[in-house]
C-alpha cells in the first residue's frame, strides 16, 4: 500500500478520533474533582491562601550582572549561607545587562576619552591630560579579568568565547583638535604599566591607519587629519550571557533565583533584620514576607526607588536622571569583518562624558554585529521594562533641591538629548559617516537601547546638586542593606564593585577575616589593607603577568 501523502498525513478531519470531545463537558477542565473543603476566612475575604513567609540569611534584588557577582561570590565565601535572588522579567540579565542595552566593551580606558582630562595651558591650547581616572578603571577591570579567570578555571562559567572576545581598542581623533588630543593622551599613558602595549598611528601613516581600521579610513578625505592609538588587550563581553552563566553558577551552589517575581516593599524589621515583600502572579496570595539579615540591590534604576522604601538616610538627596536613546547596528557580513575593533572618539566640544560616540564590534548570542552610537533620548522609566512614574515616584522632598540644581547645571545634556530626539534618519546617518564614511543608509538599522539612570546627589564639597557619571555604591549605616546607583562602567567593574560591597557590609565582620583568603585565591591582586579594585601596590611585572595569565584562560591573548 502507498504511503499517505504529506497532506493527508498533516490534517484530520471531523470524525477523528482526536477531534471527538467524547460527550457533553461536565466540570472541571482537569479530571481531578472540584476541592470539596471549605475555604478559609482568608480565602473566602481575599480569594487566596496567606502571604508565604520565609527567612534566609542574604536577599538579592534583580538578576542583573551585579547581582549575579555579589550572590555568587558570597555564596562562594559562604556555602551554607540560604540566598535568594528576586527578578520580575522571565529570564536574567534582561535590562541593563541584556547584549543589545549596552555597548559590550570591556572598559579599561584604553580607548575612551572620557577618561583622561584635558589640561590646558594658560593660552587656553592642550598641555596634557590626566591619568588618574584612566588608571583606576584599567585596575578595575583587571580585577573582573582575575575574577573570571578564577571562575573559568573552576569550571563556574561555561567556554569564554560563548561571552567574550579579545578586540582591538582604538582611540581616534578627526580635525586638528582632536589629533592633538589623541597624542597628548598617548604621551601621557603610554609609559604606564597598565598601556605599555598602546601604540600610535601618526596622521601621515595612512597605510598603518587602514590596516587598523579599514571601515574608518575607506572614502575618507585623505587631507582630513586622523590620529589612532591601539591597545590589542581590549575585549568585547556579551554581559548577558555573562550574567546568565554566573546565575547558572548561583543556583549550582544552593542559590535560590525566583523569576516573574516583583519586590514591592522593603522595610527593616525590629529585631534589625529586612523583610523584602514579593508579589507574583500565583495560585495562593502572591504575597511572600521574605526574611533576612542582608540584602543587596542590584536592581538598575530602580535600586534607588528600592533604597527610599528601605527608609535608609544615606539614600536622602539623591535622585536619578534617566536617559535612554538608541543603537544603530549593522549586520552585513561583508561590512562586520571588516572592523573586528572598537572604536571611541570624543564628543563635540562641551558634550557631556557619556555623549562620546563610538562603533564598535559585537558578538551577541554568537551573532557578529556592528553597534554605533548611542543616539540619547528622554525617559521618565528608570529601566527599560520599567514605569513612566518611576521618575516621579523617586522624586521626594529631599531631592527637590539636588534635582533642580543639578539639571539647571548640565543644560547642555537636555540640549544634546533634544537634538538627538529629533535627528532624522538621515542626521543619524551623517553622524555614523564621520566614522564610516562609505555607510549605506540599507545597512543600518535603529534598535532602542537600555536605560542608564545617572546619579544625581548634593555635591560633598559645595552641598549643591550635582550629576554624576558613573556608579556608586550607597550601604546603610550597619551595613545590613545595601545598593548600586547610577550606570556605566558598573558591568565592566562589577568584581571591584562586589568586593566593595562586602568590605563595606562585611568588613568588621567576623567572617570578612575567614573570607580573606579565598578571595586572595579569587582575585589574586586583591589586598584587604587597599580599596577594591586598587592595584597601586602591584608591581609592572605583576601587572604584565595578569595580562599574560588571564589572556590565555580567557582566550584573550592579543593576535
Amino acid at each position: 500500500m502507498a504511503a499517505p501523502s504529506l497532506e493527508k498525513r498533516l490534517s484530520a478531519t471531523a470524525d477523528d478520533s482526536i477531534n471527538q470531545l467524547g460527550g457533553s463537558f461536565r466540570g472541571s477542565s482537569m479530571r481531578v474533582e472540584k476541592p470539596k473543603s471549605a475555604p478559609g476566612c482568608f480565602q473566602a475575604i481575599c480569594g487566596g491562601t496567606p502571604p508565604k513567609e520565609r527567612e534566609v540569611d542574604v536577599i538579592l534584588i534583580g538578576a542583573g550582572v551585579m547581582s549575579a557577582t555579589v550572590g555568587l561570590m558570597l555564596k562562594e565565601l559562604e556555602p551554607n549561607w540560604k540566598m535568594m535572588m528576586f527578578e520580575r522579567l522571565g529570564a536574567p540579565g534582561e535590562e541593563s545587562s541584556n547584549g543589545f542595552n549596552n555597548a559590550g566593551t570591556g572598559h579599561a580606558g584604553f580607548m575612551e576619552p572620557n577618561y583622561t582630562k584635558e589640561v590646558k595651558n594658560s593660552d587656553g591650547s592642550l598641555k596634557t591630560v590626566t591619568t588618574d581616572k584612566v588608571e583606576h578603571v584599567c585596575e578595575q577591570f583587571l580585577s573582573s579579568r582575575q575574577y573570571w579567570e578564577y571562575l573559568t578555571k573552576t569550571g563556574k562559567l561555561p567556554k569564554p568565547d560563548t561571552w567574550i572576545h579579545q578586540t582591538n581598542h582604538i582611540a581616534l581623533g578627526v580635525g586638528k583638535d582632536q589629533v592633538e588630543f589623541i597624542k597628548k593622551r598617548y604621551e601621557a599613558m603610554k609609559d604606564h604599566p597598565l598601556f605599555s602595549s598602546m601604540e600610535i598611528c601618526n596622521p601621515e601613516e595612512k597605510e598603518k591607519a587602514k590596516q587598523w581600521a579599514p571601515l574608518i579610513m575607506k572614502g575618507r578625505d585623505p587631507n582630513e587629519p586622523i590620529c589612532m592609538t591601539k591597545v590589542a588587550h581590549g575585549t568585547d563581553v556579551d554581559y548577558g550571557a555573562l550574567t546568565k552563566a554566573k546565575i547558572t553558577a548561583f543556583q549550582e551552589l544552593g542559590g535560590d533565583l525566583r523569576l516573574h517575581t516583583e519586590v514591592t516593599d522593603v522595610k527593616k524589621n525590629k529585631d534589625g533584620k529586612w523583610v523584602v515583600t514579593t508579589k507574583v502572579n500565583g495560585a495562593g496570595s502572591g504575597w511572600a514576607y521574605n526574611k533576612a539579615k542582608f540584602v543587596f540591590v542590584g536592581a538598575g534604576g530602580w535600586a534607588l526607588l528600592m533604597l527610599q522604601k528601605a527608609g535608609i538616610p544615606e539614600v536622602n538627596g539623591y535622585m536619578a536622571l534617566p536617559v535612554t536613546g538608541d543603537w544603530a547596528i549593522c549586520q552585513n557580513p561583508e561590512v562586520v569583518c571588516q572592523h573586528r575593533v572598537k572604536v571611541y572618539a570624543p564628543g563635540a566640544p562641551g558634550a557631556p562624558p557619556m555623549s562620546m560616540p563610538h562603533l564598535d564590534y559585537r558578538t551577541i548570542g554568537g551573532k557578529e554585529v556592528l553597534l554605533f552610537g548611542p543616539f540619547g533620548s528622554m525617559t521618565m522609566k528608570f529601566l527599560r521594562y520599567g514605569s513612566v512614574t518611576d521618575a516621579f515616584k523617586a522624586l521626594k522632598p529631599h531631592n527637590i533641591l539636588p534635582t533642580a540644581g543639578a539639571l539647571s547645571r548640565n543644560l547642555s545634556l537636555a540640549v544634546m538629548l533634544m537634538k538627538d530626539v529629533f535627528k532624522s534618519a538621515m542626521g543619524k546617518l551623517h553622524d555614523i559617516r564621520h566614522y564610516y564614511p562609505e555607510a549605506d543608509p540599507d545597512d543600518w538599522v535603529f534598535i532602542p537601547a537600555g536605560v542608564r539612570a545617572q546619579i544625581i546627589k548634593k555635591d560633598p564639597k559645595t552641598g549643591k546638586g550635582m550629576l554624576q557619571f558613573g556608579t556608586e555604591v550607597v550601604t546603610g549605616e550597619n551595613g545590613t542593606i545595601c545598593g548600586l546607583l547610577g550606570a556605566s562602567p558598573g558591568a565592566s567593574t562589577c568584581v571591584s564593585i562586589a568586593l566593595d560591597v562586602i568590605e563595606k557590609c562585611f568588613g568588621n565582620t567576623p567572617e570578612f577575616k575567614k573570607w580573606s583568603p579565598k578571595l586572595k585565591t579569587m582575585i589574586p591582586s586583591w589586598s584587604p589593607d587597599v580599596a577594591a579594585g586598587d592595584m597601586k601596590k602591584v608591581t609592572p611585572e605583576i601587572v604584565k603577568q595578569i595580562y599574560t595569565n588571564t589572556g590565555g584562560t580567557l582566550g584573550i591573548t592579543p593576535k
